[in-house]
């Protein structure tokens, strides 16, 4: 059984990915924590006893509120609850601690609401940019406007560097969703003929009624994310994966640019991050 740590500050938009999450349970055999980070400033004036009194007691709260908040997701949802948790957990590092509890419970995703928003300024630092920049767990990204539905189609863009490592992790994925798979590659002219042969092998050996492959030649006047951004308000897909460089800051360089923001953190599309491996 798959286990997925669904981050949540109560907010309106949190429960988009809470609802996600929600969907995604009701079509796979998983197990949703629900997580929610405790800030509880300590003044330096109080004594350990009296503080750790009183964090017991904002926690015993913000567990109790935690606990109806899901509740009534749920029944808004009109999704039966499936095998779900809560944990409240005091933190400082709001990303630091997703980060580090999904590493102890081993989870296999992280699922994160993003704010929606508009500037890039105000992305820059928020617990999802964060998480897309620095965690090592799976990551799905859920917009401010989604809106609950089931999960048909995945979209995956490959530069075929690494193909057969990323199409394992998505197709399990896929397979588990009983969704169908869209390859897309985009390269220039040149590159395509040169690799022509390569490329149909590596499609001749993953192609079948579920996943199907889309070549497309660059136009070099545009970027990548824009070919890749006109492909996914095409087709619309349910969800759009995406494989990061983290440690050459791969995320700041191509998503954090006003298109790009609009495509993930803008539109009705969740998107799937993993680590690229970069050894």
């Amino acid at each position: 059984m798959k286990r997925i740590l669904v981050t949540t500050d109560f907010s309106a938009n949190s429960k988009k990915g809470m609802l996600f999450a929600i969907q995604l349970a009701s079509q796979i055999d998983c197990e949703l924590v629900f997580y929610n980070v405790v800030e509880i400033f300590k003044p330096s004036i109080w004594e350990v006893i009296y503080y750790n009194k009183y964090e017991a007691s904002e926690l015993k709260k913000k567990q109790d509120e935690l606990e109806l908040f899901v509740h009534k997701l749920y029944q808004y949802s009109k999704h039966k609850e499936s095998k779900y948790k809560c944990v409240c957990q005091v933190g400082m590092n709001v990303s630091n601690q997703i980060i580090e509890y999904a590493k102890e419970l081993n989870v296999n995703y992280i699922c994160v609401s993003t704010i929606g928003a508009g500037k890039l300024t105000q992305l820059l630092g928020t617990v999802a940019s964060e998480l897309i920049a620095f965690s090592p767990t799976p990551l799905f990204v859920i917009p401010k406007n989604y809106r609950s539905k089931p999960i048909k189609t995945i979209a995956i863009e490959s530069d075929f560097k690494s193909f057969n490592e990323e199409f394992k992790k998505v197709v399990s994925l896929n397979n588990a969703l009983k969704t169908k798979l869209n390859v897309f590659h985009y390269n220039y002219e040149v590159h395509l003929k040169a690799n022509k042969n390569k490329i149909n092998k590596l499609i001749a050996e993953h192609e079948s009624d579920a996943v199907t492959f889309y070549i497309r030649k660059l136009n070099p006047v545009l970027p990548l994310r824009k070919h890749l951004q006109a492909d996914i308000e095409k087709m619309k897909p349910s969800l759009v994966v995406m494989f990061t460089r983290q440690n050459q800051n791969w995320f700041n360089r191509l998503l954090l640019s006003s298109i790009s923001v609009e495509m993930a953190f803008y539109t009705k599309i969740p998107m799937l991050v993993f680590k690229k491996n970069t050894t």
